[in-house]
């Protein structure tokens, strides 16, 4: 199964202006930065900094923090991040004169609707057994607009069991796909050869934002019948 990676793991950057000691000693900003550096408008992600002395000691002195972009705004004492508008958004930690290298976000469109296309009801002849394309789309309200290379879930919830009747590609229950350029995905549904004609075949459809929230439209279905 392709798996899309979330903002968990932390990227651990060390900015200095030279080795001069600053304010209260301070000679470098170790910053904690999410990786992969990805966030949706109307998301926010957490930095942190920690100020160094010359012996590589943290020093308890206030840390500012500023961004000279508009795609994201900083919280100037906390370092909470929120993705303003798409585009590249830089975050960066002072303290006194000193200052951390700019840290480089991307600020994506957010996921706003997962969206079936046509019929949720599918009918497909029993032989040979497959089912046309059950296609989705991902879009974005803000701005207006589909929204490619992101990962939509597809997952057979019924008929439960080993062994399985039916599939997805690869002979897989669930998967998944990532959005073509225009926002949509699809896949099909294959009977087992040699399996019992099942009454019915649900296939649930699912998506998240990059910091893990369901898109709204998760959880639709696709009701397959084999005829």
């Amino acid at each position: 199964m392709r798996r899309w990676r979330r903002l968990v793991p932390l990227a651990v950057l060390l900015g200095c202006s030279s080795l001069d000691e600053g304010e209260a000693g301070v000679v470098a900003l170790e910053i904690r930065a999410p990786f992969p550096a990805v966030v949706e408008v109307g998301e926010t992600v957490q930095f942190s900094a920690r100020p160094l002395d010359a012996d590589g000691d943290s020093v308890a002195v206030p840390v500012v923090w500023r961004s000279p972009d508009n795609t994201v705004t900083v919280g100037a004492a906390t370092g909470l991040v929120t993705g303003v508008a798409p585009g590249t958004g830089r975050v960066q930690a002072t303290v006194g004169s000193l200052a951390s290298e700019l840290v480089v976000m991307s600020v994506l469109a957010p996921a706003d609707t997962l969206i079936l296309v046509g019929d949720s009801v599918i009918t497909a002849p029993a032989e040979p057994g497959t089912t046309p394309a059950l296609q989705v789309l991902l879009q974005s309200f803000h701005p207006p607009g589909a929204l490619g290379s992101r990962p939509v879930i597809y997952e057979i919830t019924r008929p439960a069991g080993d062994p399985a009747v039916v599939t997805l590609p690869g002979n897989l229950q669930i998967d998944t796909l990532t959005t073509a350029a225009d926002g949509t995905a699809g896949v099909v549904v294959s009977r087992v050869a040699g399996a019992a004609v099942p009454d019915t075949v649900v296939v649930e459809i699912r998506a998240s934002r990059t910091r893990g929230a369901a898109v709204p439209g998760s959880g639709q279905r696709f009701i397959v019948l084999f005829q």
